[in-house]
C-alpha cells in the first residue's frame, strides 16, 4: 500500500487533478441514479434533506479519525454556511427537476456552468467581457435551447428547473475553489453537508413524507456516493485548475447516458447530445479565455507586485 502512496504521489499534480476529479464523475451519476429511484415518489425537499443528512454520517467516521479540530476548525465560517445556503437552494430545484427529465439531459444543461460564471462575472464583479466570450455564451444558451426545445420536446419544467439550478451550483463551485486555497477537503465537505442538512430541515419538516425503508437504503447508498464524490471533487480542485478539469466533466455525460438507459430504460435523442456538444464548445472556449486572462494578469503583476508606470 505504501509503495502505492508514493506512486501516486509522484504523479503530476494536474493528473492526479484529473483522476480524482473523473472519479467524481462516476461517484456523481451514481448518486444520480440512487435519488432518481426514490424520487418517482418522495417530496423533493424531504429528499434533499435524506441526502445530506445521511452524507453527513458517512463524514463521522472522518471527523473521528481526523479529529474535530482539523476537520472542522476554521477561520472563513461565514464562506462555509454562505455556500451551504446557495447549494440548498440548487439542491432543491435540482431534486425537482430530476424525476421529470433524463439523466443525460440533467448532465448536459449542467456544462452551462461556466457561462453563468462569465455572466456573473460581468455584472457582479466588474469584469470585462469582450465580444468574443460573448458570442460563446450566446452559443452555448442555443445549446441549452437545443436540449430543452421549449413548445416541441417533452423535457419542458425538468429541463428549465435543472437549468436555473446551475448558475447555483457554479456559485457554490467557485466558492469551494476559493476556501480549498487555505481549507482542506474533509474541512471544506464537511461545512458542506452540516449546512445543506441544517438549511432543509425546516422546509423538509414542513413538506414531510415518510420515506419506505427501502428508500432509506437507497439513501444510504446517495450519501455515501454524495460524499466520496465532493471529497474527490474538491482533491481534485485542490490540485489542478479548474479550468483544466472543465473537460473531464464530459465524460459525465456518457455515464448518466449509459445508466438511464440501462437502467431506467430512458432514451436521450440525438438533440440531448448535439445540444450539449454546443454548450461544451462554448464552455471550453470560455474557460480558454479565462485561463489566457489570468495568465496576462499573472505577467503584468509579476512576482514583486504590479507593474508601475
Amino acid at each position: 500500500m505504501s509503495a502505492l502512496v508514493v506512486r501516486w504521489q509522484a504523479l503530476p499534480p494536474n493528473l492526479r487533478g484529473i483522476l480524482w476529479s473523473g472519479l467524481a464523475g462516476i461517484l456523481f451519476a451514481l448518486l444520480n441514479v440512487f435519488t432518481l429511484i426514490p424520487a418517482q415518489h418522495l417530496n423533493p425537499f424531504v429528499m434533499a434533506f435524506l441526502r445530506y443528512l445521511f452524507g453527513t454520517l458517512f463524514l463521522v467516521p472522518i471527523v473521528l479519525r481526523l479529529g474535530a479540530h482539523r476537520t472542522m476548525r476554521t477561520h472563513r465560517l461565514p464562506l462555509h454556511l454562505f455556500r451551504g445556503g446557495i447549494h440548498a437552494c440548487g439542491m432543491f430545484l435540482w431534486f425537482i427537476g430530476l424525476p421529470l427529465t433524463t439523466l443525460a439531459s440533467i448532465t448536459a444543461l449542467g456544462f452551462t456552468g461556466p457561462i453563468f460564471v462569465t455572466i456573473g462575472a460581468a455584472l457582479f464583479l466588474g469584469e470585462d467581457v469582450r465580444l468574443r466570450r460573448w458570442i460563446a455564451v450566446a452559443v452555448g444558451f442555443a445549446g441549452a435551447m437545443i436540449i430543452i426545445r421549449p413548445g416541441i420536446g417533452d423535457l419542458g419544467l425538468g429541463a428549465i428547473v435543472i437549468l436555473i439550478s446551475t448558475p447555483i451550483f457554479s456559485a457554490s463551485n467557485l466558492i469551494s475553489k476559493g476556501l480549498a486555497r487555505t481549507e482542506s477537503a474533509p474541512t471544506i465537505v464537511v461545512w458542506q453537508n452540516i449546512t445543506i442538512s441544517l438549511a432543509a430541515f425546516p422546509v423538509a419538516l414542513w413538506f414531510w413524507q415518510t420515506p419506505q425503508w427501502a428508500d432509506l437504503l437507497w439513501f444510504v447508498a446517495a450519501g455515501l456516493c454524495g460524499t466520496l464524490g465532493h471529497m474527490c471533487q474538491q482533491n481534485g480542485y485542490q490540485l489542478a485548475d479548474i479550468t483544466l478539469l472543465q473537460p473531464i466533466g464530459f465524460l459525465s455525460l456518457l455515464w448518466n447516458a449509459l445508466l438511464g438507459y440501462f437502467l431506467f430504460f430512458q432514451q436521450p435523442d440525438v438533440w440531448t447530445f448535439v445540444g450539449a456538444a454546443v454548450i461544451f464548445a462554448s464552455a471550453m472556449y470560455i474557460s480558454h479565455r479565462e485561463a489566457v486572462r489570468r495568465a496576462k494578469v499573472k505577467s503584468a503583476v509579476g512576482p514583486a507586485g504590479p507593474a508601475s508606470a
